[in-house]
Order: C-alpha cells, then sequence, then structure tokens
C-alpha cells in the first residue's frame, strides 16, 4: 500500500472515516459501562457489523467487509484498501467501541455516540445507506463530553494538573507523542510533552520543537488574503480571472471567487497526490508552479452550491497572493505573517527544511500496509494549502497576533471567521477556519493530518484562550488530547474562571 496523501485522505476530508478523536480522562467523566441497542433497520445492521468487526481488529477481515458492504458511489471516492486501513487504525487505538445513546435513527440513518472501550474515547458516530442498504457514508466523528462532566475547578493550576492527566494517560497508551499548550494571549498556563522528537536520539520536544503543520497553513494564506483585501489591492469577491485571465477552466475563471477558494465552495479537489518526485525532493519556489496539477480541472459541482474540502482551491489562493502582492508565496509569508507575528522558528518549509530541532514524523501506515510498531514517516513540502513548519510557542504568538489585529484588522479577522458554509459534520467553515461550537462559545482554528503530523490550533472567541496541540505522529493524535483540553478551556472561558 502507498504511503500517499490519499492513504491519510479520510484524516482532513469529512466524506471518510475517520478526522480526529478526544479522550475524557478519569477525572473528566466516565465512559458509560451499558450501550444502548441499535435498530434492525439497515443502517443499524450495518453499524452493528463494524462495530462488532472493531471488537477484534483485522485488516484483511475488514477490507473484505468494505468490498462487500460499501455502494459504487462511496468507492469511487476512496479505496476499500485505504478505507480498511483507516477503520483498523481507528479500532485498534480505541479497542473497540460501546453505544452509549441512539441518537437518530431512520433506516438509513444511524446517528450514535460511542466511546472507546480502552481509551475512553467519545464519538459521534453516523452511519448511511444508501436506497439499496449499500453504505454511503460512515464516520466516527469528535465530540465533547457532557457541558456536566466537565470539572468544577477550572483556575490555570487546575487546567494544568488536568492537561498533564491527558497527556500522561494518552502517551502511555502510544496515543500522543508532542506537545500541548493552553495560552491566555501569549501568557502560557499549561504546558504538557509526551514522547520524541526524535525516538532513537530520545531527543525531548520543547516549546522551541519544530513540527510539520499539515493543513494548519491554510490560516496563514487567509491571513495573507486578508492583508491584501486591507491594503485595497483586492477583494474576498474577486472572480479568478481577475488575476489569471488565462486560466484554463473557463469555469474556474469567470464564476470562482477568492471567497470560494478560501471556503472550499469551489468545487476544486485536490492536487497533493500529483506532485512530482522531484517537487517533493527539492521543494518549489512559487505557488504558481502548482497550478499545472490543478489548472485544468473542471468543477466537481457549480461554485458556490456545495462544501467540499479543497488543497486545490487554496494552492490557487496562494498564487493570487503572488500575483497582487509581486512577492513570491513563500517571501510573503516570511515577511507579513511570520516576522510581524514574532515567529522565528517558523517556515515556508517549500523547500525541505533541515533544522536540529524539526522532529521526526512517525507513522503505522508503510508500504507494507499496517505496522504495529512506530517508523518514520515521509517527509512533506509545504505549499499555500499547508505543510509549513511551526513551533508550539510560535503559534501562540501567530494565533494572539491574529485575533490582536497585528496581522489583519479587526474587521478583517472576524470576515475570516464568519461562517461560510455547513460541512457534512454539522460544524461550520470560513475562510480557511474551522468553526466549532463548544457548550456555546464559538471557536474557530485549523487543523492539519498527514503521515506523522497531527496537528491543531484553537481560538476560543470572546475569550484570550488559546490551545495549541501539536504530535508527530499519525491522526488523529492530537485529538486524543486536544478536543478535551479544548472543552476544559471553552468552560472556562463560559465560566469566567
Amino acid at each position: 500500500m502507498s504511503i500517499t496523501w490519499l492513504t491519510f485522505a479520510w484524516l482532513v476530508n469529512v466524506r471518510a472515516i475517520i478526522v480526529s478523536v478526544l479522550v475524557a480522562s478519569s477525572a473528566m467523566g466516565q465512559a458509560p459501562t451499558t450501550g444502548s441497542g441499535l435498530p434492525g433497520t439497515p443502517a443499524g445492521r450495518l453499524a452493528a457489523e463494524w462495530l462488532q468487526l472493531c471488537q477484534a481488529p483485522d485488516v484483511a477481515r475488514m477490507t473484505a467487509w468494505v468490498k462487500t458492504r460499501v455502494s459504487d458511489a462511496a468507492a469511487t471516492r476512496m479505496s476499500p484498501d485505504d478505507r480498511a486501513a483507516g477503520h483498523f487504525a481507528l479500532c485498534t487505538a480505541n479497542g473497540g467501541f460501546h453505544v452509549a445513546a441512539v441518537t437518530r435513527a431512520t433506516p438509513t440513518v444511524i446517528q450514535a455516540q460511542v466511546v472507546g472501550a480502552r481509551s475512553g474515547t467519545w464519538f459521534a458516530m453516523v452511519v448511511e445507506v444508501d436506497s439499496a442498504g449499500k453504505l454511503e457514508r460512515a464516520g466516527a466523528l469528535p465530540t465533547t463530553p457532557s457541558e456536566s462532566a466537565m470539572p468544577r475547578d477550572l483556575r490555570d493550576s487546575a487546567v494544568a494538573i488536568d492537561v498533564r492527566r491527558l497527556v500522561a494517560q494518552a502517551s502511555a497508551a502510544d496515543l500522543f507523542s508532542g506537545i500541548v499548550i493552553v495560552a491566555r494571549d501569549t501568557q502560557i498556563i499549561a504546558r504538557a510533552t509526551a514522547g520524541y522528537a526524535n525516538i532513537p536520539r530520545h531527543t525531548p520536544i520543547t516549546g522551541s520543537t519544530q513540527f510539520t503543520l499539515g493543513s494548519m497553513g491554510k490560516m496563514f494564506t487567509a491571513a495573507s488574503i486578508g492583508q491584501l483585501v486591507d491594503r485595497g489591492m483586492m477583494s474576498f469577491n474577486d472572480r479568478v480571472g481577475k488575476f489569471f485571465p488565462e486560466y484554463p477552466n473557463a469555469t474556474v475563471r469567470d464564476q470562482v471567487t477568492v471567497g470560494m477558494l478560501l471556503s472550499h465552495t469551489a468545487g476544486l479537489g485536490d492536487f497533493l497526490s500529483r506532485r512530482t518526485p522531484e517537487m517533493m525532493q527539492t521543494g518549489v519556489a512559487r505557488a504558481v508552479e502548482f497550478m499545472p496539477l490543478y489548472d485544468q480541472d473542471a468543477p466537481l459541482f457549480p461554485p458556490g452550491t456545495k462544501w467540499q474540502y479543497s488543497n486545490a482551491g487554496l494552492a490557487l489562493a496562494g498564487a493570487i497572493v503572488e500575483k497582487v502582492s509581486g512577492e513570491d508565496y513563500p517571501t510573503y509569508i516570511r515577511a507579513h505573517i511570520f516576522a510581524p507575528a514574532g515567529m522565528t522558528h517558523s517556515d515556508p518549509n517549500n523547500r525541505p527544511l533541515v533544522s536540529p530541532l524539526l522532529v521526526t514524523p512517525y507513522t503505522k501506515l508503510t508500504d507494507q500496509g499496517p505496522s504495529p510498531d512506530w517508523v518514520e514517516a515521509p517527509a512533506d513540502i509545504g505549499s499555500p494549502a499547508g505543510g509549513s513548519i511551526s513551533t508550539a510557542d510560535d503559534l501562540v504568538r501567530f494565533a494572539a497576533a491574529l485575533r490582536g489585529g497585528r496581522l489583519v484588522r479587526p474587521a478583517t479577522f472576524a470576515e475570516i471567521a464568519k461562517p461560510r458554509q455547513s460541512t457534512p459534520t454539522g460544524d461550520q467553515y470560513g475562510y480557511a477556519m474551522e468553526i466549532l461550537d463548544v457548550y456555546g462559545r464559538t471557536v474557530v482554528g485549523h487543523g492539519g493530518a498527514f503521515a506523522g503530523v497531527s496537528t491543531h490550533l484553537y481560538l476560543v472567541l470572546g475569550s484570550p484562550y488559546i490551545v495549541v496541540v501539536l504530535a508527530n505522529q499519525d491522526p488523529p493524535a492530537d485529538g486524543y488530547v486536544g478536543r478535551m483540553t479544548l472543552a476544559l478551556v471553552a468552560e472556562k472561558a463560559k465560566t469566567g474562571q
């Protein structure tokens, strides 16, 4: 099985099997000990079959099951091998699941809260079948425990203890290697690390350890566009043809706006798997060099009518940054994002970075199939769609600068963080910005997922709080500690502690 971006697409594309997870520690609410039964509907039967397979995960059995159960439409979106690999990773990490509650049941849809038997992880699971009873969509998406399960003591010292406990538990279960930081603006109130930046050398992880960010870097592109909007050089409503009048696809040229590119509503798809070996080895100097990999593609749907995750859309937005600013994308990011934010250990990674501070990424998906041990993962390169390198301390500074008006005007940040379209998960998405509701608090930010890369940055709006989670393991490593940490911080912000 080749290790490509498509192998990990199930971790970042909401059409796929897994996105990320969260762990609830024993101090913050126990997993239910009994489950609710699933109905005997077509969707309920498939959900029960999957849960049974998950009790004793086996790649061959899961692959065979996928091949016989998945719909033709779903099969075109992801290969059975990649889908089964996702099932196997999730089920192995959590030791299987039991159902806490069925929240919706129709003949074709099951929604339920399920809990990892080994990890204590809470998920919102959905199983959807077509009219023939074939599996159309299945997902185990992150959820938060009941607000009543949050601890009463949310003072800084208590949160710091809870975060250290979460990280220690996930690390002990071999589910997390990385760093978690909670900050009030740039003041660190909780910091916890686990694992190693490099396992053979036992290199410790610190706030200055450099991680590849994956798609979290999309926020750098959105902030760059926002700066150019602030300078009156362009608008979010400008069409692609304004900047590239000879753009090959006429529909994209004439109908797609910059805002659509940033909000994943343009209908463009992916390009990462098309990057050449030379690109991956030596890097790319300018965002426009990626354009031949996607500029002939027709939109997958009429622009502006739907939401579908699109790396090509963000790559094109980066090429627009170059066209408007007159600077190469990596040069622009260094000068106008990293420098004013004080991000001294960050790099666009458009040329593969060599640094003693850089982590080694570790994966369990190899060319021979799932591995029981962590092995070094292929390195990624940066683009406007993601892949930059940064540190936990630098990302705190970025978040504070973005929210504090030092990168874009407050009104422009509000535009970036404004909901533009609902995603299939039921959450909202802005301009390269995930938008969540956690206990009534609006949280914005972005995550990243790649082989050996699992990251997230969260900003709790209406408060000074920031959460950074960086892991050098396969997704969903960041979720095992990040979502519970976010829940603590959102509740802290809500209660004013």
